[in-house]
């Protein structure tokens, strides 16, 4: 069997299953989850989120990493490290996680924050990550109208973000400026961990013929809701990563930021799928009604 040891927050723990959901079929065995050894000592607190989606577990006891003895314990460090080894060079994609062949109970503790590692049954992760029913305390009517407007998800992280660094503002009304020159006037709903924040600093957003609304909502809400917009503009989160990619309006605009990881060496590869925008964190050009 696989067991996928979870960890971090939602969009970790997405990024973790559709890949050990991958992984699992490719080498026919079943998918176990173990929810909580990742947890013990998170110090923000986390838990595990995916109980709310359609997630698989072919299991029916708890299963933790420690369970499996001493070779899970020791193939468990070396995947570790080795993708953190390329996480610091930039890339997210590891061929060699990817083509694990499992002839023995395995854990898997990797973030695997790339789409490659669960491309052929992508159809299948978006179903399984649909919401089994609709957050309690959803406002129907914010949900309408993100549905039936030129919606645009605008994610702003700030708070634990001290390794990562947080995006800009350049960065965001160089995106806004982007996504307005192809679809036109836009309602950009904002979403953040920093509500107050984007509070003090929301006419940054604002622009001629666009509206702003800061949607104060907890995080399961908040990417409900996110997911029904048109158009994102991502910040380095893999929260909204996911939000974005799960969007199903075809036509949907993604502006993301060039510098995910401040730590890194260069510029993420293999994170953004190919028609996903990278927008330099530059000054508007003079024409750009937000300068």
């Amino acid at each position: 069997m696989l067991l996928l040891r979870l960890r971090g927050g939602l969009g970790n723990q997405l990024f973790q299953y559709a890949a050990g959901r991958a992984l699992a079929l490719r080498n026919g065995v079943p998918l176990r989850l173990d929810r909580t050894s990742g947890f013990r000592d998170d110090p923000y607190g986390r838990s595990y989120d995916l109980g709310g989606f359609n997630v698989l577990d072919e299991g029916t006891e708890p299963v933790f990493s420690a369970d499996l003895g001493i070779r899970a314990q020791l193939f468990r460090g070396f995947v570790k490290r080795r993708e953190m080894w390329r996480m610091r060079t930039g890339r997210y994609f590891d061929p060699a996680i990817c083509s694990l062949r499992i002839k023995r109970p395995t854990v898997l503790d990797a973030y695997c924050q790339s789409p490659r590692y669960f491309s052929e049954i992508a159809d299948a992760v978006r179903r399984e990550l649909e919401f089994k029913s609709t957050p309690p305390g959803l406002s129907d009517v914010t949900a309408r109208e993100i549905m039936q407007g030129n919606s645009v998800c605008l994610h702003v992280r700030r708070l634990h973000k001290k390794e990562a660094g947080a995006c800009d503002i350049a960065y965001y009304r160089r995106a806004i400026h982007d996504v307005a020159t192809v679809h036109g006037s836009l309602r950009i709903f904002v979403f953040s961990d920093d509500i107050g924040w984007v509070q003090q600093n929301v006419s940054a957003f604002e622009t001629e013929g666009c509206s702003v609304k800061v949607l104060d909502e907890d995080p399961l809400r908040s990417f409900y809701l996110m997911r029904l917009c048109k158009h994102f503009i991502i910040a380095n989160s893999t929260f909204s990563w996911w939000a974005a990619w799960l969007g199903r309006y075809a036509m949907k605009t993604v502006c993301v930021p060039p510098v995910w990881n401040h730590r890194e060496k260069r510029p993420p590869q293999d994170l953004f799928p190919p028609n996903w925008r990278v927008v330099a964190a530059a000054a508007p050009p003079a024409s750009d009604p937000l300068r």
